[in-house]
């Protein structure tokens, strides 16, 4: 099994670092997580996190489009 996290489709870019930012998706307040076996799993992606002051849970990322050569043609497309 994997376990995935939701995030809020891609709307935000970062001119300064070239990727895209992400938010999580939430659900009744926590966060947006669903179990689904490997094998339905179509793509995996890096993801950084927006690093703060606090050291708690980041809600913010971004899209290392940069680590996958598929993923960098579609996105630079966009």
């Amino acid at each position: 099994l994997a376990y995935i996290h939701w995030f809020q489709p891609l709307q935000s870019f970062d001119q300064n670092l070239h990727n895209f930012r992400l938010t999580r998706s939430s659900h009744l307040h926590g966060h947006n997580t669903l179990l689904v076996p490997v094998h339905q799993v179509l793509r995996l992606c890096h993801l950084i996190p927006q690093v703060g002051r606090e050291s708690d849970m980041r809600e913010e990322f971004y899209l290392n489009r940069y680590i996958n050569l598929e993923l960098f043609e579609r996105l630079s497309k966009s």
